[in-house]
């Protein structure tokens, strides 16, 4: 090998060796600028949240769940009617048993002793129906429970117990036949579940449903019991009809949202470990340049998504949802952060929200049914009769996008809803069926 070959080859390792670091340095800095991008696109979303009125922090979700100012709180007053529910759980012998089945009047025994009962527990009523008349409601809150996930508030197991209370004192009402009395307990039950709309998230939605779920059960208890007058069914219609114009799914989305981008931050950019717990680690994952940030504008994309799809018609939410959730399951490793955080249930939420809304519909249904049975004497042959005096139209059940199904039975008749499961079960109720076996969801009177 000649001199002039030796130098070239040296010059040739020098520049080689002199690559790598540039390599790297030029890697490194392709990196940082996609990391900064991220982070100015992270910026921009969240101004764009909150140009929107949507909150992204506690700070925030306080503001925009917080009453107009100088109005009349109504948890004030429950919370006056949590202190004696508080002393009527300590009374071993206050019949709250079970509601008797739909149809059958309350034993003579059990009527006699829920009279008493009633009779001591008339303050506990009045405060729930002064607050039944109050307009707005904000329970006290500390927001940062909710990173916490699985926490739940003394005021949702209050308010259950009140739903509850109410509907078995409406039963007790139309067993007496005092159907004022009765209407206005299913009243007061339905507006209970109004008052908790400042309730953020899909557990405060839950809630919700759930006590309007009891309320709507005490009012197809009644009418199975005693025959309401026509200006009792009408009031009736119109709290049915409030109630159902309050239900936000949109606004559930929007809190939920601001909830899980605290959480997001509170694990991810504060590490807090006692959060790691309700995540699946994969530090390696964590490790990667970027994708902490990356993962905070992929939620931002996707809870955008949900929020867009609380705007469509109702008979194609539940489709678009799923397809949402189909999307997120298809993601690659560059978006990986996304996937471990994505809450479960919102899908559920989405299904539970339909059938409230459609047990509403059934239930405002009914009330038309028995207003025409007032007038006519007779049920309707179809639905269409009920139209436009008592209905502005047949509701479309959420599930189908058909008309809901309306049954003749001896005696009475049968409303129902196919459910999610897109499957018709010829009006089986829940109590028709097995345990895990399908049923539609159903409005039946028996008389």
């Amino acid at each position: 090998m000649n001199r002039d070959s030796a130098t070239k080859g040296g010059r040739l390792r020098f520049r080689c060796w002199h690559l790598i670091p540039a390599v790297v340095l030029l890697s490194a800095g392709v990196v940082a600028l996609d990391v900064g991008s991220i982070r100015n696109e992270r910026e921009g979303r969240l101004q764009s949240l909150r140009a929107a009125g949507y909150p992204t922090t506690f700070v925030e979700l306080a503001e925009y769940t917080k009453l107009p100012e100088g109005v009349r709180n109504a948890a004030d007053v429950y919370k006056l009617v949590f202190d004696v529910l508080t002393e009527l759980k300590d009374d071993p012998n206050a019949p709250l048993g079970q509601i008797p089945a739909r149809g059958e009047p309350l034993p003579i025994e059990t009527a006699a002793e829920m009279s008493k009962y009633l009779t001591t527990t008339d303050k506990c009523f009045a405060l729930l129906h002064e607050a039944a008349s109050i307009e707005h409601c904000r329970f006290d809150w500390n927001y940062a429970d909710q990173l916490q996930p699985w926490i739940a508030h003394d005021h949702w197991s209050n308010a259950k117990s009140c739903a509850f209370l109410l509907r078995r004192r409406a039963v007790f009402h139309a067993c007496a036949g005092d159907t004022d009395a009765a209407a206005t307990c299913i009243r007061d039950g339905l507006r209970l579940a109004d008052s908790m709309q400042r309730e953020p998230g899909t557990l405060g939605h839950a809630v919700r449903i759930a006590l309007r779920a009891v309320a709507l059960a005490g009012l197809e208890q009644t009418l199975n019991l005693a025959s309401y007058a026509d200006r009792q069914l009408a009031e009736l219609d119109e709290a049915l009809a409030a109630s159902s114009a309050a239900l936000d799914l949109k606004g559930t989305m929007v809190t939920q949202q601001c909830i899980e981008l605290e959480r997001y931050r509170a694990i991810e950019f504060a590490r807090r470990p006692s959060l790691l717990q309700t995540v699946r680690n994969r530090d390696f994952v964590r490790a990667v340049p970027g994708m902490r940030a990356r993962g905070f504008v992929d939620l931002l994309d996707y809870w955008r998504a949900y929020i867009e799809a609380t705007e469509f018609p109702v008979t194609q939410q539940l489709a678009r949802f799923r397809e949402i959730d189909r999307e997120m399951a298809s993601l690659s490793f560059l978006h990986a952060m996304v996937r471990r955080y994505w809450p479960a249930g919102v899908q559920r939420t989405v299904e539970l929200d339909l059938r409230v809304r459609v047990h509403l519909d059934l239930a405002r249904t009914a009330l038309a049914v028995e207003r025409y049975r007032l007038a006519t004497g007779n049920v309707p042959g179809h639905l269409d009769e009920l139209v436009p005096r008592y209905l502005e139209q047949v509701p479309i059940d959420p599930f189908d996008g058909r008309p809901i199904r309306y049954k003749h039975r001896n005696p009475g008749y049968l409303l129902y809803s196919i459910l999610e499961d897109g499957q018709d079960n010829a009006g089986r109720t829940r109590d028709d069926v097995s345990s895990g076996e399908p049923y539609d969801w159903c409005f039946v009177v028996t008389r």
